[in-house]
């Protein structure tokens, strides 16, 4: 039996909808949407006497006040580096370990030495394919995917160069910008070494079924990379349950400063040599945390996480007795039902302008499928046309590839200007989604998105 049926039945658990409580958490998160919008001071923002509208949250989404006002207590009364004699330097190294440990509670993973912080997602990815690369030798094969964005994919690409591995690629299902099983299945091998995935597509919102890949990978002996930027602030993380031997994602894209964060399993960070400075720690997720990490941005997500805890205690239904990690998991849990009505809403109102062609999974009754990114080009406009009009109106979208390199080339939009992409996060309306849809209705019946010509 293949690699591909035989984990099948027992990993491709289907995305679970939202029972009775879920449906109820979520519809009063929705209820108080307003409440949530008071927590975000760049909410706040008004263009032409209208609230900005923040449709780019897959680029990076807005702070809260707790995070705002975590950084500034770091700089004002706690900055000093690590491991220093005195009282502000302790401070600092008490925040940075809390941050840890509140960070393992959100990824779900076995304590704080099992997640580092770094500079982005792409540095520590780079940090850890290098690491990886030292021990491959020719011959050896890593599979990676067109779906995904590019930091999951330029720094396995360099090892082919640097090491002489083999690249594997899977492919996309056009038509719903889906993941090939059947296409990973071929790529994997006795040689394979190395599976590198996405959770959710940054460019389409895709959710991949992660813990059916990583059976997949681990049956063929390899050793899994999940990149989990794009879905982390919609789809509950829980590494243990993945089983993937590392995981990466982006506090910038869930309410955080900028920063990057990385899950190892345990033996597998010891196991491998990191390139660090002599002294720095040999042993535990420090040894990957090159240089003086930024404290004041590190104090910052834990003003975020603080947040998502109060969120899931407020609104998830996880009381205020519960621990962390269960505060998180029900902000999380309630963020991703609530979001499905956005992303419904989203649907129906760009599937009524013309000439749009949105590219991804466009079934309602899919939804759970996906998270709510959306893609789409606009027949007579380029993206970028689209979107500075939109911009000009006070919406914020993206346009261009956002670095999904191979997913828009496999689309063949790579010469035409890519996509317009919007995003849609926990703190968004369904007005803002009104509204989008209006300006795109104006814009395609040649009036500009202010409605004239």
């Amino acid at each position: 039996m293949s690699a591909y049926r035989a984990t099948k039945s027992r990993a491709a658990a289907p995305l679970a909808t939202p029972n009775a409580p879920e449906a109820a958490a979520a519809s009063a998160l929705r209820a108080a949407v307003a409440e949530i919008r008071a927590q975000f001071p760049a909410l706040s923002r008004e263009h032409g006497g209208r609230p900005y509208s923040y449709l780019d949250g897959p680029g990076g989404t807005q702070v809260p006040r707790r995070t705002i006002d975590a950084m500034s207590r770091y700089l004002e009364r706690s900055n000093a580096n690590h491991e220093g004699g005195f009282a502000t330097s302790e401070e600092s190294d008490a925040i940075l370990a809390e941050a840890h440990a509140a960070a393992a509670d959100f990824l779900g993973a076995g304590g704080p030495d099992e997640v580092a912080f770094g500079q982005n997602m792409t540095t520590l990815t780079f940090s850890v394919s290098r690491a990886i690369g030292r021990t491959l030798k020719p011959g050896d094969e890593i599979v990676v995917t067109r779906l995904d964005h590019d930091a999951n994919v330029a720094p396995w690409l360099a090892l082919q160069e640097e090491r002489g591995v083999t690249v594997r690629w899977v492919g996309i299902r056009e038509a719903d910008c889906t993941l090939d099983l059947a296409d990973l299945e071929r790529a994997l091998g006795p040689r394979t070494r190395m599976v590198a995935v996405g959770l959710a597509s940054n460019a389409v919102g895709t959710i991949n079924p992660v813990r059916q890949i990583v059976a997949m990978a681990h049956a063929a002996g390899a050793m899994t990379y999940v990149d989990a930027v794009h879905a982390a602030p919609h789809v509950p993380i829980d590494v243990k349950a993945f089983d993937t031997d590392f995981l990466v994602c982006s506090p910038y894209k869930f309410f955080g400063p900028h920063l990057g964060l990385l899950y190892g399993k345990p033996e597998r960070l010891e196991r491998l040599a990191s390139y660090k400075v002599r002294p720095a720690p040999d042993t535990g997720s420090g040894k990957w945390e090159t240089g003086t990490l930024p404290g004041e941005s590190i104090a910052g997500v834990l003003g975020t996480f603080d947040y998502l805890a109060w969120l899931g205690r407020e609104f998830g239904g996880a009381g205020a007795g519960a621990s962390r990690r269960a505060a998180l998991v029900a902000a999380v849990e309630t963020i991703q039902a609530a979001e499905r009505g956005l992303s419904l809403a989203a649907l129906a109102a760009l599937g009524e302008v013309p000439g749009l062609k949105l590219h991804g999974i466009t079934d309602p009754v899919r939804v759970v499928e996906r998270v709510p990114t959306f893609a789409f080009t606009l027949a007579g406009h380029s993206p970028r046309e689209v979107a500075a009009e939109l911009g000009r109106a006070g919406i914020a979208v993206w346009d261009g590839d956002y670095y999904a390199y191979e997913l828009i080339r496999a689309l063949g939009l790579a010469e035409s200007g890519g996509m317009v992409r919007v995003g849609f996060v926990h703190y968004n309306e369904t007005s803002e989604i009104e509204r989008l849809a209006e300006a795109l209705r104006s814009i395609a019946a040649g009036r500009g998105a202010g409605g004239t010509s």
